[in-house]
């Protein structure tokens, strides 16, 4: 059996700890930090009992592991994973989910009027709108460099890089008038993806849409919202979205995972009081989002290949459909941030990196990503041939590990 190099323990004492603790993963990792030999998590634990031999854990172990996966660990998280628990015993079915979560979200005790962020950058000079991507977190997603923890973890530095830019900004003399979030799917990754895919998760499919739907909300668009700028959160869906194979072929942004998701952050959004926020979820696979009169096309770019002449054909296929000049196309899926002729084709990256080793499937495709995300600022242009579009940067997550 191969094990990861940083087994702390044989695999003799991983099975006896098991045993001891009946096959509960979360103690058994408790039991083993206790030790005195190193943090074990969940994760980690995980990661080292997925390579013995199903007759090494005994067919109790098999049990145990499918009841782990579907299971909702409560009571170690917020009243909000109280709230979703309530939600999922209401819901019976996709269609019914909205009108649970419209009921939940009801119940709420009642909050403060919202203390607005006192936004003390420039009330005059030139207006300029912000343009954030933020796709394919895969939240669920387990290698040796990425898992949950560590995706909520570069959701925060996401947000709070985000700030700082918006405030240098403002340092320098523009008016935020504007901030565009565009949700380009790949939320989260499934844990039925693919015949293998519950072995790369370190959570269910459930779980991981309430640790995308909390982890959002809270690190980046709350702290967003309470700068009080009027803000556009355009929510697209990924082929990662939900538990089959590539993407629905009717009304996918409606029909997959998605639309719980976003449609649960857009009720918070107004249960909370921001009525600066308003969300745009199409029930198709892209939206038009304006920028001082030129357009740009939002989609996850499932089927699209990371070339400029792939991108172009794409967006002048976009511009056909919607009988429409179409200046810009966002896409993400590609997992390597890209940008083509001056930033009018534009790939944002991923959460998550390819490395050395070949141990899942970026790295097995040979990938070698850097773990980041695209952010630019639009101005409006007066004079013809000029791009909206005048500045960009990318938020590197790399540096935030466990």
């Amino acid at each position: 059996m191969n094990k990861p190099k940083a087994t702390l323990f044989s695999d003799a004492e991983l099975l006896a700890a098991l045993e001891l603790h009946e096959q509960s993963i979360p103690k058994t990792a408790k039991y083993l930090t206790a030790e005195g030999r190193g943090r074990v998590t969940v994760q980690l634990l995980r990661q080292w009992i997925a390579r013995f031999d199903h007759a090494e854990l005994g067919e109790s172990y098999d049990r145990t592991k499918e009841l782990l996966r579907v299971r909702n660990t409560q009571a170690e998280n917020s009243k909000l994973r109280r709230d979703a628990k309530a939600l999922a015993a209401a819901v019976g079915t996709k269609e019914a989910v909205i009108d649970a979560l419209t009921q939940v979200v009801a119940d709420f005790p009642e909050r403060p009027p919202v203390d607005y962020r006192a936004f003390y950058g420039a009330q005059a000079g030139t207006p300029i709108t912000v343009e954030l991507l933020l796709s394919d977190l895969q939240i669920g997603k387990l290698s040796q460099s990425y898992n949950t923890d560590i995706a909520r973890r570069r959701l925060f530095e996401y947000a709070r890089m985000a700030l700082f830019q918006i405030e240098q900004k403002a340092a320098a003399g523009y008016r935020i008038e504007k901030i565009v979030l565009g949700l380009l799917g790949d939320i989260i990754e499934s844990d039925k993806k693919h015949e293998n895919s519950a072995k790369a998760t370190d959570s269910s499919t459930s779980e991981q849409l309430f640790d995308a739907l909390s982890s959002i909300f809270e690190f980046v668009i709350e702290p967003l919202a309470r700068l009080g700028i009027p803000m556009e959160v355009v929510g697209i869906v990924g082929n990662h979205d939900w538990d089959g194979h590539g993407m629905n072929s009717f009304e996918p942004g409606k029909s997959m995972f998605s639309w719980p998701l976003y449609k649960s952050m857009e009720l918070l959004t107004a249960r909370c009081g921001y009525a600066n926020v308003q969300w745009v979820i199409p029930e198709g696979t892209y939206a038009i989002v304006d920028f001082y009169g030129q357009k740009a096309i939002y989609e996850h770019g499932y089927g699209t290949s990371n070339t400029e002449a792939s991108l172009k054909r794409h967006k002048v296929n976009r511009a056909e459909q919607e009988q429409t000049y179409i200046t810009y196309l966002r896409v993400g899926d590609k997992h390597t941030v890209t940008s083509y002729n001056a930033g009018q084709l534009v790939v944002n990256g991923a959460f998550f990196g390819a490395g050395p080793g070949g141990g899942e499937y970026s790295e097995i495709a040979g990938y070698a990503s850097v773990p980041g995300q695209w952010m630019g600022f639009h101005v409006k242009r007066t004079k013809p041939g000029m791009l909206t579009l005048y500045d960009s940067t990318v938020i590197q997550l790399g540096g935030v590990t466990a």
